[in-house]
């Protein structure tokens, strides 16, 4: 009897259920159940199966639950019950699946459940137990799931768990398991996940974990494992290898280039020594990469920037010597790269400023020269990222009180300021300002100098010229006049965005891109030559730029509602109803529909993502940001098409799609894997990375959580965001249907956007679209403020 899901209670499980004496299935998932589970339910003699999960069931688990002697499946997870584990579930001979996560239980694992001879699957995650794992876990041959993570756990981890060689996943994080890491899961063959991190574990790390056949995950941080890492590791499918905040040393060995699948490498704060091995190169799909805080020395291998699929590096806190390989400036999605505390020496390589995609700069705190330049995307950091490297100056360094701007100084001011920064402290400000004192007299000419600098400073970039693409009652200069940091709005990589208010009160968002001039910024050049041909209600309009031989200004209508990626993951996310985030997920897709359909040559966005769809005064959705867009031969209207290679992956992390990471070819079956992302944004509340852990993604979240579930209801009101009531049921099915269809992993099992607009637009969903249409604007697509 499937009763749950569709339907809301007020009020707990009805006792008379206890009568049924025939029913085999009782499924009240998600019903919004009060109290306690009634113990007339023992009575269920036929029963297999009893799902009662997402509720909000209060008080012990029943002893007669253990009265159920045909019991095979026992979910109780999301709820608030109390209580031990009752002793009666050890009559339980038939059971095979126990979930009891996510709930308030006290006291120690049953030893019993060790010996249950049908058990595969124990998942008890989240609760208050105590003890130990029971010794006999495993020796029935059957378990494949183990979950346990956040108790309060101890003792040591039981070596028979993987006896039957079926177990999969195995996880025991954030607990107080101690001593050794059996030898016996090195050599089970079955696993696919193993989470240990957050203990106290201790020795070395048996070596077969580094050669599972299956496992794509292998976390183990913060414990207290000693030990070097084998010199054999041929786990080819290992996606994350967390080894974090451990003791581990020696030296990280050459097999690390054997796992062709890794994206993460974890392997921060612990006690490698050595060099970084150049075999690094070979991880294609290496996507974060963090060695910080060890003993490494040697130069930073120049192989490593071949690494194209890199977003991430941390090699702080080491003793790195040798220059930055210039190689980092090809790393085309790299967003994080923090080298400080070591011993570099050198200048930044020329084409950091171009590197549009980094936000995260570090480079503080080595012995680096030169000038920081004044320009592209230099303008985003600060003095923070270059402090403690004597021989650098200018650019945010020029700021400082002890500093000089040395690109004012001419070739070599880099070295020269290292050597004046060992004079004494006074003679050097006393020389520094007789030089600068000098320099001003003689070439802008006495006491009018200032106003001389400025004026040169503006003759070499050159007037601000004005392009718009339709009548506009405002000037260049009222645009530049909003270039204040008070109007600041936002910042990411492709530059920073300015609310502007022009002397006749008419209100725009200013894009200060961060390529210089119209020809030297592709991103520029994208925007302009998508955006300048583009009108659709649903695709933001660019009104004009403004520019001049140094810099860029986009200008576009103002958004006063932001993003939906702020709306929904900022503080008022909540308010943001079902209905309305129908509406927006429809008014997006026509958007990228006309993108890919009607446009001639079609375009791919490339970008799509939560943050890149703006959200107007009466929260209509439009497309943003096309700095990455292509444009594909051939006319619209058939979903297929040439794709296009790519010499780098550009996007975002969480929205990427798989074949454009391992093969960097694009096509519109891209953008609506993107889309797709999105659409679980809107379903869940959540971001689509790091809620999930290290490596885990919401689209891989939300297969795992929905795997076992039985139906499409059931699926979607395990991953609905909590926030609001899970109404109209049929509305999220709705959605979650057409979001799941967007990021399979074949692009061609994908729709098209055309088809995508269709599935949006059939009754479950736009009719609860179209209602909100008719509510009053404020309550329409936010429930209230």
């Amino acid at each position: 009897m499937y009763i749950g899901y569709f339907n809301q209670y007020d009020g707990g499980v009805p006792p008379q259920f206890g009568g049924l004496a025939s029913l085999r299935r009782l499924d009240m998932s998600s019903c919004n159940l009060t109290g306690p589970i009634p113990p007339d339910l023992g009575r269920l003699k036929n029963l297999d199966t009893l799902f009662l999960l997402w509720n909000r069931l209060s008080g012990e688990i029943p002893t007669e639950l253990g009265d159920m002697a045909s019991m095979q499946s026992l979910d109780l997870s999301v709820n608030d019950l109390g209580g031990e584990i009752p002793a009666s579930f050890s009559r339980l001979a038939n059971l095979k699946l126990l979930n009891l996560f996510r709930n308030h239980l006290r006291g120690g694992i049953p030893a019993f459940l060790g010996d249950m001879p049908q058990l595969e699957v124990l998942q008890l995650w989240e609760n208050n137990l105590t003890g130990a794992l029971p010794a006999a876990l495993g020796r029935n041959r059957r378990l494949k799931t183990l979950d346990v993570t956040t108790n309060h756990l101890t003792g040591t981890v039981p070596p028979d768990l993987c006896f039957g060689r079926r177990l999969e996943t195995l996880v025991l994080m954030d607990n107080g398991f101690f001593g050794p890491i059996p030898d016996s899961l090195g050599g089970c063959k079955t696993l696919v996940r193993v989470r240990l991190s957050k203990n106290f574990l201790s020795g070395p790390v048996p070596a077969g974990l580094f050669d599972l056949p299956q496992a794509n995950m292998l976390e183990l941080t913060d414990n207290l494992l000693s030990g070097e890492l084998p010199d054999v590791i041929g786990g080819g499918k290992i996606g994350m290898l967390l080894l974090g905040n451990n003791m581990i040393g020696g030296r990280i060995p050459a097999a690390i280039g054997n796992l062709p699948a890794l994206q993460t490498l974890s392997l921060e704060s612990n006690n490698f020594s050595g060099s970084l091995p150049p075999e690094l190169g070979r991880l294609k799909n290496l996507s974060r990469l963090n060695v910080s805080g060890n003993a490494l020395t040697g130069a930073i291998p120049p192989e490593l920037t071949r690494c194209a699929s890199l977003a991430a590096v941390d090699s702080s806190r080491n003793r790195l010597t040798g220059e930055i390989p210039e190689g980092v400036t090809s790393l085309k999605i790299l967003c994080t790269l923090n080298v400080s505390r070591n011993a570099l020496t050198g200048e930044l390589p020329p084409g950091m400023s171009n590197m549009t995609s980094l936000t995260t700069l570090d480079v503080s705190y080595n012995a680096l020269s030169g000038a920081v330049p004044m320009q592209g995307q230099f303008l985003v950091f600060n003095e923070s990222s270059f402090v403690g490297n004597p021989g650098l100056c200018g650019g945010p360094l020029a700021a400082a009180d002890d500093a000089l701007a040395c690109s004012d100084l001419g070739p070599g001011a880099g070295a020269g300021l290292l050597s004046l920064r060992r004079w004494d402290s006074k003679k050097m400000l006393v020389c520094l300002a007789a030089v600068l004192a000098a320099l001003v007299a003689a070439f802008f000419g006495g006491r009018k100098g200032c106003e001389a600098w400025r004026e040169a400073a503006r003759r070499r970039s050159g007037a601000w010229k004005m392009t718009v693409f339709q009548k506009l009652d405002f000037s260049a200069d009222d645009v530049v006049e909003c270039l204040k940091e008070d109007n600041i709005i936002g910042k990411g990589g492709a530059g920073i965005v300015y609310h502007g208010v022009t002397h006749t009160g008419a209100e725009l968002a200013i894009k200060r891109l961060v390529g210089r001039g119209v020809g030297g910024d592709r991103g520029f050049s994208a925007e302009v030559g998508t955006l300048g041909r583009i009108r659709h209600r649903n695709i933001v309009r660019l009104l004009g730029f403004v520019s001049n031989r140094e810099t860029n200004l986009l200008l576009y209508e103002y958004m006063p509602n932001g993003s939906l990626g702020e709306m929904l993951h900022g503080g008022k996310g909540g308010h943001l109803g079902w209905e309305a985030r129908a509406r927006v997920a429809l008014e997006a897709a026509r958007g990228l529909c006309y993108l890919h359909h009607d446009c001639a040559p079609r375009i791919i966005h490339r970008d799509v993502k939560s943050n890149n769809i703006l959200l107007d005064s009466a929260f209509e959705a439009h497309v943003a940001d096309f700095g990455l867009a292509k444009f594909l031969g051939g006319a619209g209207g058939g979903g297929g098409g040439a794709s296009e290679c790519m010499s780098a992956i550009a996007g975002s992390y969480g929205y990427i799609a798989p074949e454009y990471a391992y093969t960097l070819r694009v096509d519109e079956k891209s953008d609506v894997y993107s889309f797709g992302v999105v659409l679980l944004e809107l379903i869940t509340g959540r971001r689509p990375v790091g809620s999930f852990g290290d490596g885990v993604d919401i689209v891989h979240w939300v297969r795992k959580v929905t795997a076992e579930l039985p139906d499409t209801a059931a699926a979607v009101l395990a991953v609905a965001d909590r926030r609001l009531s899970p109404e109209p049921v049929a509305l999220l099915v709705g959605l979650y249907d057409v979001a799941t269809a967007c990021v399979e992993e074949a692009s061609t099992a994908r729709p098209t956007m055309r088809e995508v607009v269709h599935m949006l637009s059939q009754p479950a969903i736009a009719t609860a679209a179209a209602d909100a249409d008719a509510a009053q604007p404020d309550e329409d697509l936010l429930l209230s403020f």
